[in-house]
């Protein structure tokens, strides 16, 4: 931990001290080039308009091997859907209604790949603007250090964080957690195939971006799943830099669980004794599904209670759109619930799932943080998201990332998730797995294991 702090701190002073030295010399010039690059730095309105949707056909090195690239999920082929897993995520509803929806200055591009006449598999990329100093919230440290040095590293950790501003081209779904950023045919290419096709195309995309006037400052492959690992090292042999981040809380259902009941039988008595404590201090709240007229007449309040979430989260590398829910649910219909609960009439909070395939995924909720100290309702709404999985049939609950410690309580494992990011600066790429790991949330969490 202290060779990763001197050399974040010697890698960036150094830095530091070359752009002092550039900015006397050629103050003038580089406050224009700042100007420039400012209006550059949000994907959105004036470029993007200009650029408007397109698509295009881009060869490969690999004999025969090529890529069509495509700016709206409207314009998609039906060679999308000959190639699309179950992975509602992946599948052109969900898609679009996101586009049409969009998290602020977002920008979307959809990649499928060919060997040959045949599409043999696909590719979706977000392009967002990072800032740590906005998206990493929880920028404080341990108490364990002297405050003297606790008020240095802190102060340092922010400044740090104000001077990265980055777009970055994502392959994946900033949204979720998990691998939903690309899919290929079984066995049309070999697995080492797939990663070389994909790393090389978005290169060829963030390219392409370019030169059409969005300066995109870097690549991130977002949430690569274990058994993918070893061909993914295509990236590491590219520079691209590995590294992990709050691991995916997943919980797998037991084939025995027909009821709720059955899950409580299963749980110790200290899990099984704290479980009915929660559900007897929620007792005085109504909970019901919403209907989709409920949903827009409400979606004001959602909105509201999911931004009061949001803004005391401890990451958050995007913000929901206001209709984002209530279109989702249109396009989706049942697949896509919201459960909320009232209290004396009023909505106090809700949670959201989205059934795909055989998961559960655990979407966005929010809730009035006073509810939550006097009912525990976020520990109710775990449990009543697998109450509806085990209702539904669902083989798991997919609980996603952040409060690890209390979804493992209700019986959620981590699954660690590889990301892969290459900055444009060579500078900034060598001091990347220092910095990301200096930036990182804290992960002192203590799996608990509930079951007997």
């Amino acid at each position: 931990m202290v060779t990763t702090f001197s050399l974040l701190i010697h890698s960036f002073a150094s830095v530091v001290c070359q752009k002092k030295i550039e900015a006397v010399k050629q103050n003038a010039t580089k406050m224009q080039c700042n100007t420039n690059r400012m209006i550059q730095k949000l994907p959105d309105s004036a470029i993007l308009s200009a650029a408007g949707a397109f698509s295009e056909k881009i060869s490969l090195s690999g004999s025969g091997q090529y890529f069509e690239l495509f700016t709206s999920a409207n314009d998609l082929t039906t060679d999308w859907e000959k190639v699309q897993p179950d992975n509602v995520f992946l599948q052109r509803t969900y898609l679009v209604t996101l586009e049409n929806n969009p998290p602020r200055g977002m920008q979307f591009t959809y990649l499928i790949f060919y060997e040959g006449s045949s599409p043999i598999g696909i590719a979706y990329c977000q392009i967002s603007n990072f800032r740590p100093e906005k998206s990493i919230r929880d920028l404080s440290l341990k108490d364990k250090y002297p405050c003297i040095i606790r008020a240095f590293a802190r102060n340092f950790k922010n400044f740090v964080a104000s001077k990265l501003d980055h777009n970055l081209l994502v392959c994946g779904n900033l949204l979720l957690t998990g691998e939903h950023g690309f899919h290929f045919v079984p066995g049309a290419v070999s697995k080492a195939t797939q990663f070389r096709m994909m790393e090389e195309a978005l290169i060829l995309v963030q390219k392409n971006w370019e030169d059409k006037g969005l300066a995109v400052d870097g690549i991130f492959i977002k949430d690569v799943q274990e058994s993918h690992r070893a061909p993914s090292r295509i990236f590491v042999e590219k520079k691209f830099r590995e590294f992990t981040f709050h691991p995916n809380m997943v919980m797998t259902l037991r084939p025995g669980w027909t009821t709720f009941d059955d899950y409580l039988n299963d749980v110790t008595s200290k899990y099984r004794v704290r479980a009915k404590r929660a559900f007897k201090l929620i007792g005085n709240l109504e909970k019901r599904e919403l209907t989709t007229q409920q949903i827009f007449d409400n979606k004001e309040r959602l909105y509201e209670l999911y931004k009061k979430m949001m803004d005391n989260a401890s990451f958050n590398m995007v913000v929901l759109h206001e209709d984002y829910l209530p279109s989702l649910k249109s396009a989706l219909g049942d697949k896509f619930r919201i459960f909320g609960y009232y209290c004396d009439g009023e909505l106090a909070g809700y949670y959201s799932t989205i059934l795909n395939h055989h998961e559960l995924e655990a979407h966005f909720l929010g809730f009035e943080p006073t509810c939550n100290k006097e009912c525990q309702i976020y520990l109710n709404m775990l449990f009543d998201i697998l109450r509806n999985a085990i209702e539904i049939g669902a083989r798991s609950v997919v609980y996603a990332r952040t409060a690890m410690e209390i979804k493992s309580s209700v019986g959620a494992e981590p699954y660690d998730m590889y990301c892969y990011i290459r900055s444009n600066n060579p500078i900034t790429n060598k001091i990347l797995p220092p910095l990301l790991e200096y930036l990182r949330p804290p992960d002192d969490w203590l799996q608990r294991k509930p079951f007997k």
